[in-house]
């Protein structure tokens, strides 16, 4: 098999499960956005009023979500806490594949691999 394609099929490969963890993330900040308490929503930086629109968020609001996610706070229900272990779950599982993409593509660039051009010039 060609290099140039072998390097192709595994940096494929490893993007396939960031992709499908980004994915899933959407319904899960649909729901923590749906149980939010409504003073931890009204502290929260703009972000849309709608649940499902939320991924729409700015970076500040993303990151001040997830530090709230980060620390469990006394008067919490479980189902609250139980969906920001999933965040948290999955904000490691992002990492994690995420890492594996960008090691694997700076291997391949390592190895002389480049992306294919759609279209070539003459």
């Amino acid at each position: 098999m060609d290099e140039q394609v072998w390097w192709t099929l595994l940096a494929c490969g490893a993007a396939i499960p960031y992709v499908v963890e980004i994915l899933l993330q959407v319904p899960l900040l649909t729901r923590v956005m749906a149980a939010l308490p409504p003073d931890v929503r009204a502290a929260l930086p703009r972000h849309p009023r709608r649940n499902a629109w939320a991924v729409f968020g700015s970076t500040r609001f993303f990151l001040a979500l997830f530090r709230w996610a980060l620390r469990d706070h006394a008067g919490e229900d479980q189902a609250l806490l139980r969906l920001k272990r999933k965040m948290r779950a999955s904000a490691l599982r992002e990492a994690l594949f995420g890492t594996t993409l960008i090691v694997v593509v700076v291997l391949a660039w390592r190895h002389g691999w480049r992306p294919a051009r759609l279209f070539r010039d003459g």
